[in-house]
This record gives structure tokens, sequence and C-alpha cells, in this order.
């Protein structure tokens, strides 16, 4: 943590030094991954509360607050001591952009969850209040992370400091854009379709950089494990895209195929978000692991 000594063992994203990213895989990942489809649902029910789309702005709700808590569960399990945890609540600690995330994660989660009780409660007033707030965090949140990663000497997260938060961005929105199309299945998905495609081609061109980028970032996204989860999650990005787009068109002449579409584009994101992320975490792990060697090619 923040203020230990190099010598006693902590979370790596904490402290700037080259270690191998060596937690249980599905902790980081999975905090990675709600995280960023927390702050993205947030946006987006804020905004279609501007709009006037109810339907849109109730389901995203419920999906920003049920992200928030797995984000906030996996973190948990990923630190395992209390300690950890409560230590980086002892003050923000701007040299360390975790330190200031975890003070931006617990409010929004809290925002999150009663915004999700009013709607429940039907107190639109008071869910207008709260949800706007946690709108107004959601882009922070959804992005953090990414800023956290390359805060550390871990090889090709570092050196990617350029693509992992437009990384991170359009990941969260496809999907939360994919969650919103699947719970909208009934009612009018068009909002959540636009920002599908808009999320979409964020995340394809982020990935396109990151496969092509010099040094160990670009060996690391382009090879093993991390390469071949990195090429299934851009190919189901683009499947899920081109599906809500699909799903659009079929929606006045044939509803049953363009609602059978619209869930599988929703299914896509969702899935394409989560091998993402597990790309994110075995690329830093194969790089640290090759620079330990002195081998980053």
């Amino acid at each position: 943590m923040a203020g230990e000594p190099s010598t006693v063992p902590s979370h790596y994203v904490h402290r700037s030094i080259r270690v191998t990213p060596a937690r249980q895989a599905p902790d980081i990942p999975a905090y990675l991954y709600f995280g960023g489809i927390a702050g993205a649902s947030a946006g987006l029910a804020a905004l279609a509360e501007l709009t006037g789309e109810r339907r849109l702005a109730a389901a995203s709700r419920y999906a920003t607050a049920g992200c928030a808590l797995a984000a906030v569960a996996a973190t948990a399990r990923d630190l395992r001591r209390p300690q950890r945890f409560l230590a980086g609540l002892r003050a923000p600690d701007p040299s360390f952009p975790l330190s200031l995330g975890t003070w931006l994660v617990l409010p929004f989660a809290g925002l999150a969850i009663v915004t999700a009780g009013a709607e429940r409660a039907g107190w639109r007033l008071a869910a207008g209040v709260t949800g706007a707030a946690a709108g107004v965090l959601g882009p922070a949140v959804c992005t953090y992370t990414a800023v956290a990663l390359v805060d550390t000497e871990v090889p090709a997260w570092h050196e990617a400091y350029r693509e992992l938060p437009f990384l991170f961005a359009g990941s969260g929105i496809s999907g939360a854009a994919g969650i919103a199309l699947i719970a909208t299945l009934s009612g009018d998905p068009a909002p959540a379709r636009r920002l599908a495609v808009a999320g979409a081609a964020m995340e394809l061109a982020a990935t396109a950089r990151l496969r092509a980028a010099p040094g160990s970032a670009g060996v690391s996204f382009r090879g093993g494990t991390a390469g071949r989860l990195l090429t299934a999650a851009a190919t189901l990005t683009t499947v899920g895209a081109a599906l809500a787009v699909l799903g659009g068109f079929a929606t006045g002449r044939r509803p049953a195929i363009g609602r059978w579409a619209t869930a599988g584009a929703g299914l896509a994101l969702l899935t394409s978000g989560a091998l993402s992320r597990l790309s994110v975490h075995y690329a830093g792990q194969h790089s640290a692991e090759a620079s330990r060697f002195g081998n980053v090619t």
C-alpha cells in the first residue's frame, strides 16, 4: 500500500515496481470489468433520464448498482485482508491512482445503490438527483483503473498508457449498452444500439493500436494467452456491433429476428468485455515475467 516499504508485500497496483501480477486471475479482471460497466451504465442512465427514456434509465440504474457491488466484492476478495482495504481509506494519496480510485468508487457505489433503491420504490425525484451524481462520477469510474494500471511499472501496462484508457472506456460503454439492449428488448433499444456501435468502435480502435504498439505492450497483446483473448474479444465486439445494427433494421420488418439479433448483440458485447479484461491481466503477467528474465520479445 501507499507508504509501505518496498520490502513489504502489497498489492502490486499500489507500488511502481516491476512485479508479476500474481493474484487469482478472476479477481482483478472482474474488478476491471464490473467497474467499467458500472461507470458507463451510470452515465447512460443519467442521459436516458434527461432524454425521457424511462425504461432505459431504470435498467441502467439497476445495472449500475449490481456491477458496482460486484466490483467492490472483487476488490475485497483480491485484497484478502480487511486491513489493506481500510489502509486505502486513511487518506487519498494523489501519487497513487488506485488510492484515489478507492475514494471514488465507494461514494459512487453508495449513490448507485441508493439510486436503484429509489427507482424501485418509485421515488423518481430522489432517483434523479442521486442518479445524476452517479452519472457525473461514472466516466471516471469507467476509466480510472486504466490509469492505475499504467501507473505501475508492469511493462505491457505502463507502455500502453495511450491505449488502455480508450480500451477500458470503449469496453465499458459497449458492455453497458449490451445490458441495456437485453433489458429493453420489449421497448425501444435504439439509444442503446447507437451506444453499442460507438463503444465498439472505440474498443476496436484501441485494440488495433495495442496490437501495433512497439515494445513489450505490442508483444504481450499480440501473442500468447493475452493475444488469443484479445482476438476473441475483438471478434465478439465486431459481431455484437453488427448484430446491434441488424437488430435495428429488422425490428420494423421482422420483429422476432430483430429481438434475437438485439439479444445476441448484448450477449456478445458483454462477453467481449470480460475477455478484453482477462487479456489485459495476462498481458501484464507475461510482460512482467519476460522483463524479470530479461526477455521482452
